[in-house]
């Protein structure tokens, strides 16, 4: 799951506003487990910025002073190519500006798939996903997007956000997306073969419903990239202390792979029957958890900085067409911070728990 549209005019703003991210002072305050602390080393932080009430520009500063170096773009294929080799994405012209003057690393959600809706150009549905003419649109499509981003620094591809999700129960279309991924991975290792290239997955079924299915694809990626969010299915909250074991079984089923966290988080909401404090716990777990897997996990996103506003709440749950109030619960309730700008107690977790080991 990821929030599908930034404003662009909020980054022509940022272009003139680099004394906003000077770095803000965070003693750690989480001393109990110091010694089981590793340094950031390699590893890499990220955050879903979503802007709440207060703009882009002072939300991307938020982000920075806690010590974020990546964000994920996603470009939804259908709303880029509107017409046959037709590209428009002037978010990928000031991204390009952007993001290397504050020096923040980009991992593109490049999207036939959009969780629950396919996102291909409407003169090419009804065509199987590995028939030759979508892969070689999609390779253009690929292409158009990295051009879009000649300063910026890439360090991971998904072909597709949480995939499952619309593949669903279906093997043959299982099959035809690994043909049809495989393609467009040895079509971007031709010109940058040492990008790491894979395709997001949910944990629930990356670990049971649909195992099987995603380890085909797996085979064919360059790491495991996968969505967490502790739920029930009613998307009430599991508690915050079964996240070690939860990607200890991710760690196991990778094989060997890297993993990507590329998107976790956990709501405060109360119909999700959570709270701020469990939220919190839940921020320390995984900063603990990755610690004792530093060498596996390479980079985490959490999602998101800000709570979505009621409008934006309303706005997923129609494109994700869920109508149960636990769903929308979670995703409006997700932010580190308030929809205002009030930041909860996760967000002064994430600050601490990431300067403890030097994200600063």
């Amino acid at each position: 799951m990821i929030l599908r549209t930034l404003v662009v005019v909020t980054l022509l703003f940022l272009l003139g506003c680099s004394d906003l991210f000077l770095p803000t002072e965070s003693q750690p305050s989480h001393n109990a487990t110091i010694s089981s602390i590793k340094p950031r080393g390699e590893r890499m932080l990220g955050f879903g910025i979503t802007e709440g009430s207060i703009g882009y520009e002072m939300a991307f500063s938020d982000a920075k002073s806690a010590g974020v170096q990546f964000i994920e773009i996603p470009q939804q294929w259908d709303e880029v190519e509107t017409e046959p080799e037709k590209y428009n994405s002037p978010f990928l012209k000031m991204a390009n500006v952007v993001y290397p003057r504050f020096n923040t690393s980009i991992v593109l959600s490049i999207n036939p798939i959009d969780t629950s809706v396919l996102r291909i150009p409407t003169w090419l549905l009804g065509k199987r996903f590995d028939d030759e003419t979508v892969i070689s649109e999609f390779c253009q499509f690929v292409d158009f997007v990295f051009a879009g981003l000649p300063n910026a620094t890439v360090i991971a591809v998904s072909i597709g956000n949480e995939v499952d999700q619309w593949l669903a129960d279906d093997p043959e279309k299982w099959t035809q997306y690994v043909t049809f991924m495989t393609a467009v991975r040895d079509h971007i290792r031709l010109t940058r073969p040492n990008l790491p290239v894979g395709v997001k997955t949910t944990w629930s079924s990356t670990l049971s419903i649909y195992r099987r299915e995603i380890q085909d694809i797996n085979r064919n990626t360059d790491a495991l990239m996968i969505t967490y969010y502790p739920l029930n299915q009613d998307f009430t909250v599991r508690l915050p202390n079964v996240v070690p074991s939860d990607l200890e079984q991710v760690i196991r089923l990778a094989d060997g792979k890297p993993v990507y966290l590329l998107e976790t988080g956990y709501p405060s909401g109360s119909k999700n029957q959570s709270s701020e404090e469990k939220q919190a716990e839940f921020i320390d777990t995984v900063f603990s958890t990755w610690d004792q897997h530093a060498d596996t996990i390479k980079l985490v996103n959490f999602v998101w900085l800000h709570d979505l506003s009621p409008m934006e709440v309303a706005a997923m749950t129609q494109y994700y067409s869920v109508k149960n109030p636990a769903f929308a619960s979670f995703i409006g309730t997700l932010g580190l911070k308030t929809y205002d700008g009030k930041a909860k107690a996760a967000f002064s977790h994430v600050k601490e728990r990431a300067a403890e080991r030097g994200w600063k």
